[in-house]
């Protein structure tokens, strides 16, 4: 049996989307720029785009895999970028050249918010698993887990002048996080509705958006009390202790312990014109407030100061007596009474041109710039002047041109496979490559589009619509040359007819129409200028719906879909029936026949694709679509294309995959995943090196065939590999019996993996060391030195000499974000092991923190079989030893460079200062001399 070997084919380049309807859109700084009105970041698909809303360019790209990029958000120093996935994995890039720095997996299911610490090092990341997980950044490693909410979470807030965290789900609660004591001290229960946003401004104002025409505000917090001094730091231990011994008992305490000078007074609602608050947007400085609800307008409000709220106050409070005629006196004050909605100023709301995704703001002079990203693949850009009450926002910028608003329908390649045609409902666009990038060359008006099909020479296209006309576009010129009356009713499909002469429709009306090209002249046009046009020449009437129509390459046939399920195979010069197709379950959405016009392929909303001959009309196979466990099970197939002078070919479903599969042996060869959406349209170009897919998703996507060979069972082996390997919760620690924190990474492959990789080094290490010791012993029988061991092929690869030093190189590998849940698995009997080693570091003097971190949580899990068992006595007493002493000295280090710091700090502070008095007297000086200078009169 003969071994079929294939090419391996891979994703290359993405383009078509401007912006997804994902995630968040949000500022950025660039290359030294400090504005944060021209560059921004936007989720597209699995990738982040940077674009430059002044050039209307993307400067970078922040490479993503295959999920769909779910959150983003920036550090306060426009540093890095965190980007939530919705698989569950955050990762962190560099602002500076897009490359990933770190990535955490610590989720599910979806990441739903990110949220920086304000100057620190921390983020937090919430998630549709109703779990909230903080990291530290610059060590890569996750510190704990929140557990405590019933739904998803919508929005995580620091608040660090009392070191806590605030989050809101869906499950109608807001929660207040102690970070010191990793406690919830305090729940809001005030709404019956989801909570989708909340907002925090004039340090002690919580807004909430909930699922309602309502928007809540709370005053949090007494700002009088401070619990930043030792002794309210030790009433929080000693009420978390008293939680945990009362949870041991079954007595739950109250959550109002934790913090004694906790506050929460509801202060009102402002109104809200929407359905529901989807988002708060504040600017940075606190001037300026959003509220967008799913719809075209978004809702300004001017956040006062204290000057102008009492300004307002006063305006109403005159106003109301004026009305009621009332003498000014004493007696007055109690009559009115300040209000939440003294504190805003509504400015008037901007109607954007579709739905609106996400929005940003920034304001500079109280001149506001909001950038919005809309739902229909477009960024938009308005400016307000914030000091005028009623002035409207004015459009200055947008990015429409390298994307469609609306999903595409259908795709063309040109016959020279240069150029690509893809069109939907509103135009018609024209790609070329350049500089290695797919860029909009053409963009034609058009109006529902369902097919298209480039002329021969590629300089016209043709498209049919829901309409039913047929229209003709000078690519070049960029023009409609001629408009036909095709159908009654809709135009389902368009193919060349055989001599590339002229093309063939097929509609909702149930005829097939044939057409010729012809040149015409136009009104007030000479003769040189005539024009492409098309000339009815024979139709046929069906007994149903056409769906797709298809000339086999050797013209002799010509294959029709019906929406009565069934495929016509007619011959094409007298249109008599050949033979028929039966067998699917539903009528057939697409259809191709191979190269030497042998084999015909259809696709069906049944999720099944069909082999059959073109010879008798036999069915060669039946392949079934897998149904995915996430999708509903009617996913059907959308298209499908034979590659040029092969038998194999691709296909794509409403499960989001595209599928290669050969049909001579009916076996599948690989699914390539990328699309968030279904796919809708597929075209493979006449070179048959690049296939070129749309999805729902606004992406258009192309794969490239590579010269790198695919075997099929390797291929099916990582298939099943990658099906299995899900992420779980890592097992609970011994001993704990706090539900609502535990540890905040998962179970993946890459951590059994590590610990896998750990075991085998462990058993070397051991085998090398007695060995080792075998030989001293020889040595010292004999009283001379003998020829020394083999050293194992490893030892070269990681270029060590030592056993020792080989298993330092293995456990430095470990990243950070992996060490807790890596230690975790490993199994007892390979603990104590792994304790020794720890412990001939501490001698050596080598990592340092790593061996406190591994040596602290080994001890913390393994408490109980440690500290019963004998042989490990002497490895902690030595690991205590060794470890202490150096964890002092790093810690007066630390310590002592702090000092310092700070002394340096505050002498160039100082120094500043002496700067700027001595600069303040000088020119204090010019300014009494030029007072002094005498009047010269010349009179």
């Amino acid at each position: 049996m003969t071994t079929r070997q294939y090419l391996r084919v891979v994703p290359a380049e993405i383009f078509g989307v401007v912006g997804s309807s994902t995630a968040n859109i949000i500022p950025l700084k660039y290359r030294g720029v400090n504005r944060m009105d021209n560059f921004f970041a936007v989720p597209a698909c699995e990738n982040v785009y940077l674009w430059n809303l002044r050039t209307r360019e993307k400067n970078l790209v922040f490479n993503g895999e295959k999920s769909a990029v779910t959150c983003l958000v920036a550090d306060s120093s426009c540093k890095n970028i965190a980007v939530g996935y919705a698989d569950g994995v955050v990762r962190i890039f560099s602002v500076r050249d897009g490359s990933c720095l770190v990535s955490f997996i610590g989720h599910k299911s979806a990441v739903s918010c990110l949220t920086f610490e304000d100057g620190g090092s921390n983020l937090a990341s919430g998630g549709k698993d109703s779990e909230i997980v903080v990291w530290n950044v610059t060590d890569e490693t996750g510190l704990f887990r929140l557990k405590g909410h019933k739904g998803p979470i919508s929005k995580c807030l620091f608040y660090q002048s009392k070191n806590c965290l605030i989050s809101s789900s869906k499950d109608t609660y807001v929660k207040f996080w102690d970070l010191d004591t990793q406690h919830c001290f305090h729940t809001l229960i005030g709404s019956q509705y989801e909570i989708l946003d909340i907002a925090l401004i004039k340090g002690s104002m919580l807004i909430t958006g909930q699922n309602s025409q309502k928007l809540s505000l709370w005053s949090i917090f007494d700002e009088n009390d401070s619990d930043d001094s030792p002794l309210s730091k030790k009433q929080k231990i000693d009420s978390l202790e008293k939680k945990n011994l009362d949870g041991l008992f079954g007595d739950d305490d109250d959550e109002g312990t934790f913090n004694t000078n906790f506050k929460a007074v509801e202060l009102g609602g402002l109104p809200n014109l929407e359905n529901k608050t989807c988002s708060i947007v504040v600017d940075p400085s606190k001037r300026v407030m959003g509220i967008h609800g799913g719809t075209k307008f978004i809702r300004l409000y001017k956040i006062l100061k204290e000057e102008e709220i009492k300004k307002k106050f006063n305006k109403r409070k005159a106003k109301a007596k004026k009305k009621r005629d009332i003498v000014e006196d004493d007696n007055d004050d109690h009559e009115i009474v300040k209000t939440v909605e003294d504190e805003f100023e509504t400015l008037k709301s901007i109607e954007c041109a579709s739905k609106v995704d996400s929005f940003c703001i920034f304001i500079k002079e109280d001149i506001a710039k909001i950038t919005v990203l809309l739902k229909n693949n477009t960024i938009v850009q308005y400016e307000l002047d914030v000091k005028l009450k009623q002035n409207n926002a004015e459009l200055c910028q947008s990015i429409s041109i390298p994307g469609h608003r609306s999903f595409v329908k259908t795709l063309s390649y040109s016959s020279d496979s240069l150029s690509i045609l893809s069109a939907c409902d509103e135009s018609v666009k024209i790609w070329r490559s350049f500089k290695g990038e797919q860029r909009c060359a053409t963009t034609l008006p058009c109006n529902a589009v369902l097919c298209s099909v480039f002329v021969p020479g590629d300089n016209h296209c043709i498209i049919g619509t829901k309409n039913g006309t047929l229209d003709v576009f000078d690519i070049d010129k960029q023009t409609l040359t001629s408009s036909v009356d095709g159908h009654s009713g809709f135009v389902k499909c368009i193919c060349l007819s055989p001599g590339l002469t002229g093309i063939t429709s097929g509609g909702s009306d149930k005829e097939v129409k044939f057409w010729d090209f012809k040149l015409r002249r136009g009104d007030n046009q000479a003769e040189s200028m005539k024009t492409l046009s098309l000339a009815l020449r024979r139709k046929l009437q069906m007994p149903e719906e056409v769906l797709c129509v298809k000339y086999s390459p050797d013209s002799k046939r010509l294959a029709i879909a019906l929406l009565d399920s069934t495929v016509q195979v007619l011959f094409a010069d007298t249109l008599k029936l050949a033979f028929s197709l039966y067998g699917h379950e539903f009528p057939v959405t697409c259809l191709d026949i191979s190269y030497d016009s042998t084999l015909i392929i259809t696709g069906s909303n049944d999720r099944s694709i069909r082999i059959w001959s073109m010879e008798f009309g036999s069915c060669n196979k039946r392949l079934k679509i897998p149904s995915e466990k996430d999708l509903p099970s009617d996913r059907g197939i959308t298209c499908l294309q034979f590659m040029p002078k092969s038998h194999k070919f691709f296909s794509g479903s409403k499960d989001h995959v595209v599928r290669q599969w050969d049909a001579d042996n009916f076996q599948k060869i690989i699914s390539l995943k990328g699309h968030q959406n279904e796919i809708t349209a597929m075209s493979v170009s006449p070179d048959g090196l690049y296939v070129v897919t749309a999805s729902k998703d606004r992406s258009i996507r192309t794969w490239e065939k590579t010269t790198e060979p695919l075997v099929l069972e390797e291929e099916q082996e990582n298939e099943a590999e990658q099906e299995g390997n899900e992420a779980e919760d890592l097992p609970v620690v011994p001993g704990e019996v706090n539900k609502e924190v535990a540890l905040s990474g998962m179970k993946t492959p890459l951590t059994i993996k590590t610990v896998d990789t750990i075991i085998e080094a462990l058993d070397l290490y051991k085998k090398e060391v007695e060995q080792l010791e075998e030989y001293k012993l020889n040595c010292e029988k004999v009283g001379k030195k003998l020829p020394p061991p083999p050293v194992h092929p490893l030892f070269f690869a990681y270029r060590v000499d030592s056993p020792i030093e080989y298993m330092r190189k293995i456990v430095l590998r470990i990243k950070p974000s992996e060490l807790e849940g890596t230690l975790l698995h490993l199994p007892y009997n390979y603990v104590l092991d792994f304790l020794k080693v720890i412990s001939e570091f501490a001698e050596l003097g080598w990592e340092t923190e790593f061996n406190e971190k591994c040596t602290t949580f080994l001890i913390k899990i393994h408490f109980g079989q440690l500290s019963a068992s004998n042989n490990c006595l002497q490895v902690i007493e030595k690991l205590r030893k060794n470890l202490f002493q150096q964890m002092y000295h790093i810690k007066d280090v630390v310590g002592f460079t702090k000092v310092v710091t700070n002394l340096h700090q505050k002498t160039i502070e100082s120094r500043e200062e002496v700067s700027m008095y001595s600069d303040a007297m000088k020119k204090r000086r010019k300014n009494r001399k030029k007072i002094q200078q005498p009047i010269v009169s010349f009179s």
